[in-house]
C-alpha cells in the first residue's frame, strides 16, 4: 500500500503567465462541472470522450492540464451529490480560487536544485526555484520517494510524493516472562513449538538479607560473612541465627558471591 505526503513550498511569482494559467484551469474545472450534470457523467474516461475536444479548441493551455480538470471537477460533483443523496441542500457547485493542478508526467522537476518548469502552452514554460527545507531535500534526495501530482494556488506550490509502505513486522515468535525474587519463568512461543523456561536466582534472598543485617551493624557484607561484627545479644544470641549464620559461614560459595568486586 503506498504511503503519500505532500511538500509545500511558498512561492510568490510575478509572471503574468501564471496568473493567467492558474485562472484558465479554474475556468476549464467550472466548465467541466457544467458537462459533468448536464450529461450525468461520473466518470473521468466518459467525460474525456464527451468534453476534451472542444475544450482542446477553446482554451490553449498544455493539453495534458485538461483530463487533469476533470478530475477535480468530478471531485467537486462527488462531493455535491453526496449531499443530495442525504437530503441536504446543494447549489450548484464551482471554483471560486486560481488553481492549477497537474500529474507528475505533465512537469519537470529538479529534486536537487528545486527548479521547477511549469509548463503553459506548447513548449512555453515557466520556472520557478522552489525554496528546499532540510526535510524537502531528505525525501527528495531518497529514490524510494516518487513524485506525484502538481498543485499551485496563488502563492504556494504543493508536491506530492508517494512511496511503498515498508513490510510489516513479522515477529517469528513471542516470549513471556514472570519475574520472582528465586527465579524468573517464562513460556518461549515459535510457529514451531512451545518452550518452558526457568532461570534460577539460587539464594538471593540470602543474600539480600545479608545485606540488610549487615546495614544495621554498620559493617560491610564482606566483614558480616567472616564474623567480624560482633553479635548483638538482642539480635544474633538465638539458636536460630547462631546456627543461619554458621551454615553461612560454611558455605564458601555463598562468601565469594557476597564478596564486592574491586
Amino acid at each position: 500500500m503506498p504511503v503519500y505526503r505532500a511538500l509545500t513550498f511558498p512561492v510568490e511569482s510575478q509572471d503574468f503567465r501564471v496568473k493567467w494559467l492558474l485562472e484558465e484551469f479554474r475556468r476549464l474545472v467550472n466548465e467541466s462541472i457544467r458537462i459533468a450534470l448536464r450529461d450525468d457523467i461520473r466518470s473521468r474516461a466518459r467525460l474525456v470522450r464527451v468534453a476534451y475536444g472542444d475544450l482542446s479548441n477553446r482554451h490553449v493551455v498544455h493539453k495534458k492540464y485538461i483530463p487533469s480538470a476533470f478530475e477535480v471537477a468530478l471531485g467537486v460533483l462527488k462531493a455535491h451529490r453526496r449531499r443530495l443523496k442525504k437530503g441536504k441542500s446543494s447549489s450548484v457547485p464551482f471554483v471560486r480560487r486560481p488553481m492549477l493542478k497537474a500529474e507528475n508526467q505533465s512537469y519537470p522537476l529538479d529534486r536537487v536544485t528545486g527548479r521547477l518548469r511549469i509548463p503553459v502552452r506548447g513548449n512555453e514554460g515557466v520556472l520557478l526555484d522552489l525554496p528546499l527545507s532540510e526535510m524537502h531535500r531528505s525525501v527528495l534526495a531518497d529514490p524510494l520517494w516518487s513524485l506525484g501530482s502538481l498543485t499551485v494556488v496563488p502563492g504556494k506550490v504543493i508536491v506530492t510524493v508517494r512511496r511503498e509502505a515498508p513490510k510489516a513486522y513479522e515477529p517469528q515468535g513471542a516470549i513471556a516472562l514472570d519475574t520472582n525474587e528465586d527465579s524468573m519463568d517464562g513460556v518461549v512461543v515459535s510457529r514451531e513449538r512451545m518452550n518452558l523456561v526457568t532461570v534460577s536466582f539460587d539464594r538471593v534472598r540470602q543474600i539480600q538479607g545479608i545485606h540488610f543485617s549487615a546495614g544495621r551493624e554498620g559493617g560491610s557484607i564482606t566483614e558480616y560473612v567472616r564474623g567480624s561484627i560482633p553479635f548483638r545479644k538482642d539480635s544474633y544470641r538465638s539458636p536460630r541465627n547462631v546456627g543461619w549464620l554458621s551454615s553461612l559461614r560454611a558455605s564458601p560459595s555463598l562468601s565469594r558471591a557476597a564478596t564486592p568486586v574491586e
